[in-house]
């Protein structure tokens, strides 16, 4: 645990020291979660579920998992170009405790952003709107418990692509990533009706599915092999 810890550390440190990095991860928070709030004040007006509640249930899962695509890119991906993955390769740690670092090293930001930008929603839309506007309780623990966990389970499962595949093989995760981030924005904002609301049925059974991604996941990482990482070293 100890050598997980630490290399969360290290990536955690790196990300935030990244000037170009923390940039554009901000200006995508800034970009995704202020139009939000002129839709949830005219939505305030309609009939049907809270329209903080609908702004809130999906789109700090997709802010979450962009930012944690953007940020693995430079965890994982960058470190295999420059080849200095070689080195944490002869490191004494196990290769499935070096992915877990790096998995927590990664989320530890994204999720801090995407709370940021959960803020900024509310805080403009309660400007907007002329009072406070706050989320119901599910909505609270979904974006404690729920959205965390589907990071998590993006980054770790780009993390682990990124380690297997050679460089051309991912920059197609790339594109393929960033379409279905697209795609299921507008999707989902396709299938909610301003009369959604979020219930603990749907945040259990999310939490649920988030589980089970993460355990098949964890059982993955028994195929990573240091061999098989360095011949896909560009």
């Amino acid at each position: 645990m100890s050598s997980v810890i630490t290399v969360a550390r290290k990536e955690v440190k790196a990300i935030l020291t990244s000037r170009q990095t923390i940039i554009s991860a901000i200006i995508v928070v800034v970009l995704f979660s202020l139009p939000m709030a002129p839709a949830i004040t005219a939505l305030g007006t309609t009939e049907g579920g809270a329209p903080i509640d609908q702004a809130l249930f999906m789109f700090p899962v997709l802010i979450g998992v962009f930012l944690g695509y953007i940020f693995a890119g430079q965890v994982f991906l960058r470190e295999k170009t420059d080849g200095t993955i070689e080195t944490l390769l002869c490191a004494p740690i196990s290769l499935r405790n070096l992915w877990a670092g790096k998995v927590v090293g990664t989320v530890i930001p994204a999720y801090a952003l995407t709370l940021i930008g959960v803020v900024l929603i509310i805080g403009a839309a309660s400007s907007l709107g002329g009072g406070v506007v706050l989320p119901s309780l599910q909505i609270i623990v979904h974006l404690l418990v729920v959205v965390p966990a589907y990071i998590a389970f993006a980054t770790g499962g780009l993390g682990f692509i990124q380690l297997l595949l050679g460089l051309k093989e991912n920059q197609i995760v790339n594109v393929v990533v960033i379409f279905v981030v697209i795609f299921s924005f507008s999707l989902v904002t396709g299938f909610m009706g301003s009369s959604f609301s979020v219930g603990w049925g749907v945040i259990g059974t999310l939490l649920a599915v988030a589980a089970a991604l993460l355990g098949i996941l964890a059982w993955a990482t028994r195929f990573l092999d240091k061999e098989r990482i360095v011949t896909t070293i560009p």
